[in-house]
């Protein structure tokens, strides 16, 4: 190692505890925002959706307690950590304007997701639920690129750094695919359709003929109430099936990515091709589980490291 490597060293370090935290981040969020659903009581699944828990004023379980805490705590880290990132990455003669540019689009999404909760407190549409999901997201994968950049620069020769130039491409396009596919999980949740479809291999009853896309996904679309609960859009089912047809789609690049990976990169091979199966499995167990919080936000959390591990990969070009 030579002194010129120690300070990308300290980048590399710096960025990936920014990446742990923010994982926190990701996986606090989904807890409160499933659990203040209702993805946890007892009568399911009459009392999903009730307003009354998800007024501000509502009792705080301990449960929701705990993520909010914690949630507080790894986001100050989080932003203290990328100051530094930026700071160390501008600094430079010349600058890391790779790092710096990427630390730069960490901090405007952080600096994004603190002023969309300050200004949205009570979300009245399931947009401001979506942009949390999604800004968290592109947070934890400029975070992935800014570590995989940094410790890039620090330990491979230039020689070996387009080895993976064809598999960049492939992940910078499924990553693409992983948020769309975020996306309409968020609109699950987002529009209270979690029991909309309760079976595994089809939703009974569902037509795409009659599907109304413009509603279920209209993030604007005020929540409807009914009998002191939000009730789900028409069509809400036609989302779980378009979830389950574009995660198919995913999974099989993801799959195609770690072979072409499997050489050049075995361990990150390796942690894709298992998180292929890990984070379909853990939403068909949540299916059959219905309704179950913690299978839930496993499943948020293995989607949220697919997304971190694509934007490491797409970064090496």
């Amino acid at each position: 190692m030579t002194g010129g490597d120690t300070p990308r060293r300290w980048l590399a370090q710096i960025a990936l505890a920014a990446v742990m935290l923010t994982f926190v981040v990701i996986v606090a969020s989904a807890w409160m925002r499933h659990e203040r659903a209702g993805l946890d009581c007892g009568d399911w699944p009459a009392c999903y959706g009730r307003i009354a828990a998800l007024s501000s004023a509502a009792p705080v379980s301990r449960g929701v307690h705990f993520a909010r805490t914690a949630h507080r705590i790894a986001a100050t880290g989080v932003t203290a950590l990328i100051l530094a990132l930026l700071l160390i990455s501008w600094t430079q003669r010349p600058a890391w304007k790779t790092e710096g540019s990427l630390a730069a689009l960490a901090m405007t999404t952080a600096a994004g997701l603190a002023l969309l909760g300050v200004l949205t407190p009570a979300a009245q549409s399931p947009a401001v639920p979506l942009a949390n999901l999604l800004g968290g997201y592109l947070l934890l994968a400029a975070l992935a690129a800014t570590y995989r950049a940094a410790a890039k620069s620090a330990t491979l020769p230039t020689s070996q750094s387009s080895v993976t130039g064809g598999a960049s491409l492939l992940a910078l396009v499924l990553i693409v695919l992983a948020f769309a596919q975020a996306m309409l999980g968020g609109f699950i949740g987002a529009q209270f359709a979690t029991p909309a479809c309760p079976s595994l291999p089809g939703c009974s009853g569902f037509r795409f003929n009659e599907w109304a896309p413009s509603i279920a996904l209209d993030p604007f679309r005020p929540w409807q109430e009914a009998n002191g609960r939000i009730v789900a859009v028409p069509g809400a089912a036609g989302l779980h099936v378009l979830h389950r047809v574009s995660g198919v789609v995913l999974v099989a690049g993801i799959a195609a990515l770690a072979w072409v990976l499997r050489r050049d990169a075995p361990s990150i091979a390796l942690a894709l091709f298992v998180l292929a199966i890990v984070a379909p499995a853990l939403g068909a167990a949540a299916i059959l589980a219905m309704p179950s919080l913690p299978l839930t936000v496993l499943h948020n959390a293995a989607a949220a490291a697919i997304v971190a591990l694509l934007a490491g990969v797409a970064i090496r070009r």
